[in-house]
């Protein structure tokens, strides 16, 4: 269920910060092809070396800033304010003639810009299901590559000005801000669907930082001796040259595009995995040195295409081993210490071809610069141990299954269930602040409040069904905040809901039989025995349809869930919901008799009455927080309070 809210939502965001990544991609395209009409129309062509190092270094300021304000504030919302700035900045540099107009609204646009460089990917490769993950970050890179491709199209069509491009990616800005609204309060620090590493220092990380060095490298290093090849080695005009460039990027785009639908790398793990992305890195780094050296144009412009779209799928299934295989703490800083390997890359190529002598052709020095790209995707794949990453896959998979036990817990009396500052939200709407709560065995906890107060909310967040944004939830001593539902059913924690407990085409019979399919089978025992023991009327009914029974019988059979499975935890919601006094009467000894197992019990029920006659304890919520709690014995007792806190409002009682 978590998964598959977690796709609903996906495609949104997804399309958000794919068309982000496209509108801050394309400007970069107008300082390598439009740079002379920049240079001329600014009147001043010595600054735009000075420049570009200026803008470099600002995107590496900010993304180091952002790295270091993890806990301040959600990726969402950094996002989508980056995306205003960055649509700002880029206005003003379409707009102005003037070299320090210019430059103030390129640092506008390199300081909005900067946030994605070390969110959107973690942030994408955290949201998708590990199935769904190497789908959606190969469609975000398709993203990136469209934004590198639509300004060498135009390019190649037209002699459209450099302002068009910038103009048309401030609307993108724009627009994609407009998508990222409704998820601002994404946060990457609280998604942990599998077992990670707490340190950089790890395989998958390692080979990313390889990678990422071997592309700078390429892409930045030798982007000047690739226009230098096709203008004065095979005497391209500025269109052919953007066409043969864009090929690539369109085959990125392409091969993204439909790559996850044909090829087997979202299916691979472990040292497989590492291999067929090291054999993406080691055919793009050959590609790009035989096509430097081809003796024929159009093995140039093929070689180049495939190069560019091996690279672009071994970025997407990067993406999507790496980020999982760290700690959520750690994934801003792993994104950032890429994006210093790849400023790295780039400044060594550019330093290495002013120590290259004259001698030395354009398409040898480009050869050169691909070397380390084939070092980098033969070292993935020879250091990737099969047997090593096997058992490392076996460990992982055990430990996923088996939260993490909260430090400071062993040895001390230990609540079934202990809710610690929860924090919920649906999309942009907060709907849960800080929820702090906590149960006994054997105890019966009532959670009262209106209609729209959060007490849903909260059970499904403790059932897994709804995703947190803030807090933690503690499980017999185990931090269970990430856990899958499945799992927490397997632990023993059940929820009955109102009305929904059964499936109504099913028979009584067949119902219970559905209950039991987690049981160990034990020949001489029934199950069924003391259900129909204290609920004789399903006795009488069970070979009838569950659909066709009163509410009163259907929540009885609802309720025989918990006395067939003995949870630790049982979550009852709505108790009470369309049910007759004296169904109600029959109902209540039952939550008792299944607290005095041992069992905990969270009841949410708007009857304060119900509630009270059976819990020990009660919570009462208001607007998503805990207003009071206290012995159910004080709220009987306050007769006048309870009724105050349901008309005028739980704070104004209070006040009362």
């Amino acid at each position: 269920m978590v998964e598959r809210q977690a796709q609903s939502r996906l495609p949104r965001a997804l399309r958000g910060l794919a068309l982000q990544a496209a509108a801050i991609t394309a400007p970069l395209i107008v300082l390598l092809f439009w740079r002379v009409e920049v240079a001329a129309r600014l009147d001043l062509l010595g600054a735009l070396v000075s420049e570009t190092l200026l803008f470099g270094c600002v995107a590496v300021g900010v993304a180091w800033v952002t790295v270091h304000a993890r806990s301040t504030m959600p990726a969402g919302l950094l996002l989508f304010v980056g995306g205003i700035v960055a649509a700002v900045g880029l206005a003003l540099m379409a707009w102005t003639i003037q070299l320090n107009l210019f430059v103030v609204g390129g640092v506008l646009y390199v300081l909005g810009a900067a946030p994605s460089l070390v969110l959107h990917r973690p942030l994408l490769a955290m949201a998708a299901s590990p199935g769904n993950r190497l789908r959606t970050m190969s469609l975000y890179w398709v993203g990136v590559s469209v934004g590198a491709a639509w300004p060498l199209g135009l390019r190649i069509l037209t002699d459209v000005g450099y302002d068009t491009v910038l103009w048309i990616s401030f609307g993108g800005c724009l627009a994609a801000a407009v998508l990222i609204g409704p998820h601002t309060l994404f946060h990457d620090d609280d998604v942990e669907t599998e077992p990670a590493a707490g340190v950089l220092d790890a395989p998958w990380p390692r080979r990313s930082y390889g990678a990422a060095f071997g592309i700078g490298l390429v892409v930045f290093g030798g982007a000047q001796p690739a226009w230098n090849i096709l203008v004065d080695e095979w005497e391209r005009s500025p269109r052919q040259v953007a066409a043969v460039l864009g090929v690539g990027a369109v085959a990125s785009a392409a091969i993204n595009g439909f790559g996850p639908w044909y090829h087997r790398l979202g299916r691979l793990t472990g040292s497989r995995r590492a291999d067929a992305i090291g054999l993406q890195l080691l055919i793009a780094g050959v590609l790009v040195f035989v096509g430097s050296l081809s003796i024929t144009y159009i093995g140039l412009v093929v070689c180049w295409m495939v190069a560019g779209g091996a690279l672009g799928l071994a970025a997407a299934a990067l993406d999507s081993a790496v980020f999982p295989a760290v700690a959520p703490h750690l994934r801003r800083r792993l994104a950032f210490a890429q994006l210093m390997f790849v400023t790295v890359g780039a400044f060594l190529g550019l330093v290495s071809l002013e120590l290259v002598p004259a001698s030395v052709n354009d398409q040898w020095r480009l050869g050169f610069l691909a070397l380390p790209l084939v070092s980098a995707g033969w070292a993935i794949r020879r250091y990737a141990d099969s047997s090593q990453d096997s058992t490392a896959e076996v460990a992982s998979v055990a430990a996923a299954q088996v939260p993490r036990r909260v430090a400071g817990l062993d040895g001390e009396p230990t609540p079934v269930l202990s809710v610690e500052g929860l924090q919920v939200a649906y999309g942009s709407v907060q709907v849960l602040f800080d929820v702090d709560l906590a149960i006994e065995p054997g105890q019966v906890v009532a959670l009262l409040g209106t209609n729209g107060a959060g007490k849903t909310t909260l059970l499904r967040s403790i059932s897994g069904l709804e995703p947190t944004i803030g807090g933690r939830i503690v499980y017999t001593g185990l931090d269970i905040t990430k856990t899958r539902p499945t799992w927490r059913v397997g632990m023993g924690l059940h929820q009955v809901v109102g009305g929904s407990a059964i499936i109504g085409p099913l028979t009584v019979a067949e119902n219970l039989r559905l209950f039991c399919h987690s049981l160990d089978h034990v020949d001489d025992v029934d199950p069924f025995a003391e259900v129909f023991d204290i609920f004789p009327r399903l006795a009488e009914r069970q070979h009838q349809r569950a659909e066709t029974m009163s509410g009163g019988e259907r929540q009885m059979l609802a309720m025989s869930k918990a006395l067939i499975l003995r949870p630790r935890l049982l979550l009852i919601d709505e108790f009470s919901l369309g049910l007759a006094p004296r169904i109600i009467a029959d109902l209540l000894p039952v939550v008792r008799r299944i607290a005095e197992r041992g069992a905990a019990v969270l009841l949410v029920e708007q009857s304060v009455n119900i509630a009270l006659s059976v819990a020990d304890y009660a919570y009462v919520m208001e607007k998503g927080e805990i207003g009071y709690q206290g012995p159910s014995s004080e709220l009987r007792s306050q007769p006048d309070l309870v009724r105050s806190a349901y008309l005028e409002g739980l704070s104004q009682a209070l006040r009362g």
